[in-house]
C-alpha cells in the first residue's frame, strides 16, 4: 500500500474551514439547536481535535473538529459515500487514531465537502464508542490507506478506514436506537 504524503499545515487550514470558513459556521449555526455564535479555535486547541467552538443560548460551548473536504467523490461515485476514520495516528509507535481517542475534548465532528456543500454531523462520543469496537471489523471489510506527514526528525504514518456514511450511522443507532438486545454488547 502505497501512503499518500501531505503537509501538516497544510491539512490544519484545511480542518480549520480557511478555504469554506462561511460554509463552516452556516453548517453549525443551522444545525445544531440553540446556536447563536460560532468562531474559530485557536491553534493550541487544534492539538486537543478543536477546530470551532460553538456557543449556545445557554452560554455553553460546544467543540468540533471540522474535515473540510475538496471534492465530495460521492456526488460521482456513490459507492464512495463513505467517511475516512483515522485508526492510527502514527502507526510507527501505535498511537490510536482521533477516532478511537477517549481523551479527545470534541463533541462533534464535522465533514464537509466544499464542491457540493454536503456535510454530515457526528456527536463524536458515540463516534468514538462504535468506531472503536468496530473499526478492526471496519479495517478488513472497507479500503484503509495510509498517509505520510514529513517532519524534520523523519516523518510518520497515520492510516485511515473508508467507512460507509450510513453504515456508520446504521451502527450507531444499532448501539445507541434503545434496542435492550443491543445494549448489553455496548
Amino acid at each position: 500500500m502505497r501512503a499518500l504524503e501531505y503537509d501538516f499545515n497544510e491539512r490544519m487550514a484545511m480542518s480549520s474551514g480557511t478555504a469554506a470558513v462561511a460554509d463552516v459556521r452556516t453548517v453549525l449555526l443551522d444545525n445544531i439547536h440553540g446556536a447563536v455564535n460560532v468562531t474559530p479555535a485557536a491553534t493550541v486547541n487544534d492539538k486537543q481535535g478543536i477546530d470551532w467552538w460553538v456557543e449556545l443560548a445557554t452560554a455553553k460551548h460546544l467543540a468540533v473538529d471540522a474535515k473540510v473536504r475538496e471534492k465530495d467523490w460521492a456526488r460521482t461515485r456513490p459507492k464512495e459515500d463513505d467517511l475516512a476514520l483515522e485508526s492510527w495516528s502514527v502507526v510507527e509507535k501505535n498511537v490510536v487514531g482521533w477516532t478511537r481517542d477517549t481523551a479527545k475534548k470534541c463533541d462533534y465532528v464535522l465533514w464537509l465537502w466544499k464542491d457540493t456543500g454536503r456535510f454530515c454531523l457526528i456527536p463524536f462520543p458515540m463516534l468514538c464508542h462504535v468506531f472503536s469496537r468496530r473499526w478492526a471489523d471496519w479495517a478488513g471489510q472497507y479500503k484503509t490507506a495510509r498517509q505520510f506527514t514529513p517532519r524534520a526528525s523523519g516523518g510518520y504514518h497515520s492510516e485511515c478506514v473508508f467507512v460507509p456514511r450510513r453504515e456508520l450511522w446504521a451502527e450507531i443507532y444499532r448501539t445507541y436506537g434503545g434496542d435492550s438486545a443491543v445494549r448489553g454488547s455496548a
